[in-house]
């Protein structure tokens, strides 16, 4: 099929990327762009087409065609700005700098870094880590049931996966919580529309984070730990295969990235639950549903919304045919919505078999901590579940995250029932 400009599906995909109402609930949104131009030829400056069919996003993402981009002789270039968006050269200055981290790097270089900092997120390694989550789980609910009422993103959501990387990492407990609003002002650069002075934020955050971890790399030097920033500096003295800038973006990205998806995974996961008091009534009753749960809940309300792609040369997605540097908008909460992948996809279903989300990407960039987050997730559902009789909103407003990509609340306050 060919990309279709359809001015209802183009307006939709606008308001979700543009509005805080889209952005609020963009899964009708999705599921209009969905039915009526599934392969959607925007109007965006930059002509880029968006996708929202379960089948043509998991292709896109394996596709080797497309990529990144950033950096390199095939970076894409800067998105003409939209009314009120950021300048191209402002933008320019983000990537310039995010460029050096894995996550906008393509083979070789991408395999490269990937494979020097996997052997800390395989899936034996996550295991061996379950009994310390569990107790810093017990840990912090404890601390939860003696107040009647929390906020959830405070005391839990951040607390946990912000330790467990931490740990990982290598980022001393005493300094980790300046990074809950360095990270986010940074990540604001990833969001396909935002001005000039949310960029300019963001650049100033990635220069904190870069001085800080420089100077932890320096003690590093002089006294190695048992952490990834330790192992990464012993790589690059060996083998000469790490630059201090790359370890320094590498750490800034898994330490980010390590914390800000699982920290929406359970804001976003305990929302849903509580709009869905009979599936969470389910879970408690179940505990062998935990890991569909979890799964489940990654593809009910996504922590990572959307993805982008260009492409590396000529290429065909979808059918349609793309030229060098054009952008591919990758749906994935939409995805997670195709019902032609997922029955009765608005409905959530903890059992729901054959569950296989895109929430965290897939092919090449795939997440790496994803199995991390599966695990810290499975750990705190269920001990919400067999902690606790009802966890309900207490009707306080709860502030959702700006933005689109990255999907989440700042707040989540709700009242609470210890068994």
């Amino acid at each position: 099929m060919t990309a279709v400009l359809d001015e209802a599906a183009d307006a939709a995909l606008l308001e979700v990327l543009l509005t805080p109402e889209g952005r609020a609930d963009p899964y009708p949104l999705y599921r209009l762009i969905r039915e009526r131009a599934p392969v959607l030829h925007t109007s965006l400056p930059d002509g880029s087409i968006a996708l929202t069919r379960y089948e043509d996003c998991i292709v896109a993402l394996r596709n080797p065609h497309l990529g990144r981009g950033i950096v390199g002789p095939n970076a894409r270039p800067a998105r003409s700005a939209l009314p009120g968006a950021a300048d191209p050269e402002v933008r320019a200055q983000f990537f310039r700098r995010a460029g050096e981290s894995m996550l906008f790097t393509d083979p070789p270089e991408h395999t490269r870094l990937r494979g020097l900092v996997s052997r800390a997120f395989t899936p034996k390694r996550v295991e061996a880590l379950r009994p310390a989550v569990e107790a810093m789980v017990a840990a912090l609910l404890d601390e939860m049931a003696e107040r009647a009422e929390v906020d959830v993103m405070d005391v839990l959501a951040f607390p946990l996966p912000v330790a467990v990387i931490g740990e990982l990492v290598g980022v001393p407990g005493p300094d980790r919580a300046q990074f809950r609003s360095l990270v986010r002002a940074s990540t604001a650069g990833l969001e396909p529309f935002v001005d000039n002075d949310a960029i300019l934020t963001a650049v100033d955050a990635q220069q904190q984070m870069r001085s800080y971890f420089f100077d932890l790399l320096e003690e590093r030097r002089r006294s190695a730990h048992d952490d990834l920033l330790s192992v990464m500096l012993e790589t690059s003295e060996s083998d000469d295969r790490l630059t201090d800038d790359e370890i320094v973006s590498t750490a800034i990205l898994l330490f980010g990235a390590g914390f800000e998806t699982t920290t929406n995974l359970i804001g976003n996961g305990l929302s849903a639950l509580m709009a869905n008091p009979t599936q969470f009534d389910r879970l408690r009753a179940d505990p062998d549903l935990t890991a569909s749960a979890v799964d489940e809940l990654l593809r009910y309300d996504s922590p990572v919304q959307m993805n982008s792609r260009t492409a590396l040369e000529p290429a065909d997605v979808a059918g349609v045919a793309l030229e060098q540097g054009q952008t591919v908008m990758v749906l994935q909460g939409a995805a997670n919505r195709d019902p032609a992948r997922f029955d009765d996809p608005d409905r959530l279903d903890l059992g729901r078999r054959g569950n296989a989300p895109l929430s965290f990407g897939w092919g090449a960039h795939h997440c790496i901590g994803a199995a991390l987050a599966r695990m810290e997730g499975a750990v705190v559902f269920r001990a919400l579940a067999d902690r606790f009789s009802s966890i309900e909103p207490t009707g306080e407003p709860v502030e959702r995250r700006p933005g689109i990509t990255l999907r989440g609340v700042v707040n989540l306050p709700v009242s609470l029932s210890p068994r």
